[in-house]
């Protein structure tokens, strides 16, 4: 059901209780003087939470494709946005290249379409000609990801598009899986023309704010965790509950200057840019903390920890199935031999100039990393979010694609 029918939706019985919590958080909202935004309907950005991201494109007038992706396990949702709302070259022989859009650690694609048209990146990418692709991926763990997940997609992309290789764009976690498949599969190379990544995590052992704290956690208890992950194995970890949030977000977030909600942001990603569109919030938290699993968390801690990119280290029995080795070996990144372009800031705290100095510039080939910029004022979740991103981030990956492809439908 698209976004539209939701307007016109009779408030049937198995819908009533949602619209009577929202009629109380509003009512409970102007009782104590704190009137929800004027901006937006309440009871519709609620029901976001039960929007997919092919929904999310179609509300805005795109075509959308959805496609399954088979893995080991698991079959994952792909979209495709293959031409633009209004396209001058719906019938024109030119081609459109693939691009395929990676999200980060406890998100899927919808942070890439969850905004209006024109700051969304995958609708800037198909309005500028690509033929996007955006895959939510299991968020189990971040090998499987990497060796499974992300193989899959491109062979797909490809097969759909018919092109020899593709563009990729990842964001924070989809950064680190896109390092670890090229390290592992380096025949991934050719099928890969150019990497664009935004928030590049190399091991995030300088991560800041309070996620860091989750670090001393791992580092204390290792005894806990090493226990928990040789004979518990993995379980569910995430807050996925939008109604939850978005009412939290819309009780909190219109105080004086909202500072509640800029200060958890602050704490967890840095200080956010003044492009953020804070009366957004809680579509957001209605679509983030999309559940993950302990292992990955785990694993994210292990290379934080470690400084070093590994495969997940289980127990030495497991390792030794898994791996051939008792010690679950390094990523080799010396195997990339891909075009990388950077997007980065100091104001990430989970990940930094740090990240690109002392880990990624080392561990690289010289001259794969073709480009760096920084954002001095984006925070961790602005590569995808902030208001101003097609000036930032998107236009400049236009303009270095465009000067590579040849008759191409790049605008």
């Amino acid at each position: 059901m698209y976004l539209s029918n939701y307007l016109n939706r009779n408030i049937t019985d198995d819908l009533f209780p949602i619209f009577e919590i929202i009629y109380s958080i509003e009512m409970l909202c102007i009782f104590l003087g704190r009137p929800p935004y004027q901006h937006h309907n309440f009871a519709l950005e609620i029901l976001l939470k039960s929007i997919k991201e092919a929904e999310m494109v179609a509300h805005w007038g795109y075509p959308v494709e959805e496609y399954d992706v088979i893995t080991t396990g698991y079959i994952l949702n792909m979209i495709r946005i293959p031409r633009a709302r209004a396209s001058k070259t719906d019938n024109s022989t030119c081609h459109r290249p693939p691009i395929l859009m990676v999200h980060g650690v406890m998100v899927d694609a919808t942070e890439y379409v969850i905004n209006p048209s024109a700051s969304s990146p995958g609708m800037i990418l198909s309005d500028a000609g690509f033929d996007v692709f955006l895959l939510s991926t299991h968020n189990d763990i971040l090998d499987e990801m990497a060796n499974f997940d992300l193989p899959a997609a491109i062979d797909m992309v490809l097969q759909l598009n018919g092109a020899n290789s593709l563009y990729y764009v990842g964001h924070s976690q989809g950064t680190l899986i896109s390092f670890m498949l090229l390290s592992d599969k380096p025949e991934y190379n050719t099928k890969v023309r150019t990497m664009f990544e935004l928030g590049p995590v190399g091991t995030a052992h300088w991560l800041r704010g309070v996620v860091r704290s989750l670090l001393w956690l791992d580092v204390t208890f290792e005894g806990v965790v090493r226990m928990y992950t040789t004979y518990l194995g993995a379980h569910e970890f995430g807050l996925h509950l939008p109604w939850l949030l978005t009412g939290v977000a819309h009780f909190f977030c219109p105080l004086a200057n909202a500072e509640l909600c800029r200060d958890a942001i602050f704490l967890a990603a840095g200080p956010p840019a003044k492009s953020f569109n804070w009366s957004r919030t809680p579509v957001y938290l209605a679509n983030y903390f999309v559940s993950t699993s302990t292992w990955n968390m785990l694993h994210l801690g292990q290379n934080a920890v470690r400084n070093e990119v590994a495969h997940f280290d289980v127990s030495p029995h497991d390792n030794m199935r898994r791996y051939g080795s008792v010690i679950a070996p390094p990523y080799n990144y010396s195997n990339i031999d891909t075009d990388i372009y950077l997007f980065w800031s100091r104001n990430d705290w989970m990940t930094g100039p740090k990240e690109i100095e002392r880990w990624l510039l080392p561990k690289m080939r010289p001259g794969v990393i073709k480009g760096t910029w920084e954002l001095p004022e984006y925070n961790h979740v602005d590569y995808a979010l902030a208001m101003d991103v097609k000036d930032r981030i998107f236009n400049k990956i236009i303009g270095i694609v465009r000067k590579t492809e040849t008759n191409s439908c790049l605008e």
